[in-house]
């Protein structure tokens, strides 16, 4: 059996996660979610981001906390499987938000469908989702 790595280091690994990874690195939290945990991530993939004019995207990263709330609110803390997330209709973020869960061909977290369920780390869970969430 593989040693699972953290979050950072498998999020990183994938390789589905580049704007993901770049807002992590921008606000200085590769350290926090490399270390700390568990924490449940629902990642957008990138090409979640393509409907996003680069520039939107761009200011969103000029603005410190207003990308830091986007971010909290794509992470819970404890570690949730999609087995735990279909017995559940909503998760309070780091934000303090909550988001809805729904069991429907798939789990879907607000609008967003986990494509990619259950990425293992050592500090946590990832799941890939299509959409940014957007509190």
């Amino acid at each position: 059996m593989t040693e699972l790595k953290n979050l950072i280091a498998t999020a990183k690994e994938k390789g589905s996660f580049p704007t993901l990874m770049k807002a992590a690195e921008k606000l200085k939290l590769i350290n926090k979610y490399s270390n700390e945990g568990p924490f449940t991530i629902f990642a957008p993939v990138e090409s979640a981001f393509e409907q996003i004019p680069d520039e939107v995207v761009d200011e969103s990263f000029d603005d410190h906390g207003y990308l830091l709330g986007i971010i909290n609110y794509h992470i819970v803390e404890g570690k949730y499987t999609t087995a735990d997330l279909a017995g559940l209709t909503e998760l309070e973020t780091i934000s303090g938000n909550k988001l809805k869960i729904t069991v429907k061909d798939g789990i879907k977290v607000d609008t967003a469908k986990i494509i990619e369920a259950d990425i293992e780390c050592s500090n946590g869970i990832i799941h890939a989702i299509d959409e940014i969430l957007v509190p």
